[in-house]
């Protein structure tokens, strides 16, 4: 019930009891604090991801438990209940980076709803938590994996990887639609064929079957063609405003419906930065929604069913980031998401962990995905990293995996600032 608790500060015993029934009844965990000490205490002993409180209480008011709530390392969504609509009042209170502010009396409607995006926005905060976490503890270990890899360059191990790049190769061409199926298709009709005159006589069930493999045959050899002309064609960016193609995103969003409803998904958005407004990146548009939608539907096929996806875009170090989290199912070794001698592996043509083919979200898996996501981003002069994250933020609740799929590209730099 993680996910679903709330701390509510309210003095009026009556108001509070009629609100944690109208809460329960939603299927969140309300607890009750009848001032502000007393909220403090609750937090500290169980932190909550959202806290309700009133403006104003005896003792420790709103204000007080708000500056309180601000300074915690793990700092929860707060709404403020208030009687008084007064702007001063209201501006006093968004100064302080509250979420959002409601004016008594409370409907019940509104209140439903601005509970439903705080704890989006909550679980965005903690994935951008974790992986900030996360980094700092791989650049601990960042000289350790350079080691590693020099000290098993000429051993046995490097080769298995390697043997599984082949392996790899092999089922793609001879797994499933395309290729294989086709050499498969044509051994078919050359034993079973008969011949009429100067035609062969071809069953025209297997004469579909020939066509359909033929056509993912070609798409994959169209890959190929897209992927050199990615890393060796002329390509023209254009400058985009961040503001803008956080709006390109949305609409990326908005038209993955039909793919998150294969798993009953469900994907969000991190809200807009003031900051997206001023900033800059040169980008080719068309390539950037191409690289955007190969990542997201592999988080869609590779996530647990019914989970969330994220998608955090901010900036950091003169660049946009975007981060893409989901929570991977078991490959079939029961490992989960992307092993670590696997990370530079994955961007490989042909390289897959996974040997499934997943028809339902119409993609060739054919291994070549990522390498043309790969492709593009560094002609955006960027940088593109997929590994696993381990969500510990919560000590009480069992550390989980996470994959993040993390691109970078830098910002424009106008009059040399």
């Amino acid at each position: 019930m993680n996910e679903k608790r709330i701390l509510l500060a309210e003095d009026d015993l009556i108001s509070a009891t009629l609100l944690q029934e109208s809460l329960a009844s939603l299927g969140y965990q309300v607890t009750l604090a009848e001032d502000g000490r007393k909220a403090k205490e609750l937090f500290l002993e169980n932190q909550f991801p959202i806290v309700i409180t009133d403006y104003d209480m005896p003792d420790v008011n709103g204000i007080e438990l708000i500056d309180f709530l601000k300074e915690e390392e793990v700092e929860p969504i707060i709404i403020v209940l208030t009687n008084n609509s007064e702007t001063s009042i209201i501006i006093d209170i968004m100064r302080r980076g509250i979420y959002d502010y409601i004016v008594k009396p409370i409907e019940a409607e509104e209140l439903s709803l601005k509970l439903q995006r705080a704890f989006e926005i909550h679980n965005i905060r903690k994935l951008e938590k974790v992986a900030k976490r996360e980094r700092e503890m791989r650049l601990e270990s960042h000289l350790d994996w350079i080691k590693w890899k020099e000290k098993i360059g000429g051993s046995g191990k490097f080769k298995n990887l390697n043997q599984n790049l082949f392996e790899s190769l092999k089922t793609s061409f001879n797994q499933g639609t395309g290729f294989g199926a086709l050499v498969s298709l044509l051994k078919i009709v050359s034993d079973s064929a008969e011949i009429e005159g100067d035609f062969y006589k071809i069953d025209t069930e297997i004469m579909g079957l020939i066509k359909t493999n033929a056509e993912m045959a070609e798409k994959a050899l169209y890959t190929f063609s897209e992927i050199d002309e990615i890393l060796n064609g002329k390509i023209e960016l254009e400058t985009i405003s961040l503001i803008n193609l956080y709006h390109e995103i949305k609409n990326v969003t908005n038209e993955m419906s039909n793919l998150l409803d294969i798993q009953k998904n469900y994907l969000y958005l991190s809200e807009k930065k003031s900051s997206f407004d001023q900033n800059k990146i040169n980008i080719h548009k068309k390539y950037f929604i191409m690289a955007l939608k190969e990542i997201l539907t592999n988080a869609c096929k590779f996530s647990i069913p019914e989970s969330s996806i994220h998608i955090v875009m901010y900036i950091e170090a003169k660049s946009l980031v975007i981060s893409v989290y989901n929570s991977p199912i078991k490959n079939s070794d029961r490992t989960e998401g992307i092993p670590l001698e696997f990370e530079n592996m994955i961007f490989e043509p042909f390289f897959r962990l996974t040997k499934f083919v997943y028809d339902d979200y119409k993609t060739l898996d054919f291994g070549l995905g990522l390498t043309k996501v790969e492709s593009i981003i560094k002609r955006f002069d960027g940088k593109i990293e997929i590994k696993n994250i381990i969500d510990h933020l919560y000590a009480k609740s069992q550390p989980k995996t996470k994959v993040i799929c993390r691109i970078s590209i830098p910002l424009v730099i106008e009059n040399g600032i």
